[in-house]
């Protein structure tokens, strides 16, 4: 799955979260700083998760001055989120008749694309 809706450190900061379950930033921080040549700072880290947070992309609890952080959704549902809320600004940006001309095209079209995602769609509706 392309992930070009998460720049390059919120995507290694979100893989980390599906992976291993909720973490601290200095768990995060240790992880990734472990696997990387890299060393990231614990404020990046910590900017990362709290931007992250205000997307709604992760969840957090606090126990004293630590902040727990949780991926608020899987990766797939991250994905179709973005998706939703992109196609709702295109519509309030050229209207929904840009987007039925689509749909319509879609409709029509014999590429692997246009079928693959007439099949997407009717996964979703089941």
């Amino acid at each position: 799955m392309e992930g070009d809706y998460l720049g390059p450190l919120e995507r290694r900061v979100m893989d980390q979260l599906w992976k291993g379950g909720p973490q601290t930033v200095g768990d995060i921080l240790e992880t990734l700083n472990g696997a990387s040549a890299r060393r990231l700072a614990y404020t990046t880290v910590m900017t990362i998760l709290v931007r992250l947070h205000e997307k709604a992309y992760v969840t957090r609890s606090q126990t004293g001055r630590t902040y727990t952080y949780e991926a608020a959704m899987a990766e797939a549902v991250l994905a179709a989120t973005v998706g939703r809320r992109e196609l709702s600004r295109l519509i309030d940006r050229y209207g929904a008749a840009s987007l039925a001309r689509f749909a319509e095209d879609l409709g029509t079209a014999q590429t692997p694309l246009a079928q693959r995602l007439r099949e997407l769609a009717k996964e979703e509706s089941r």
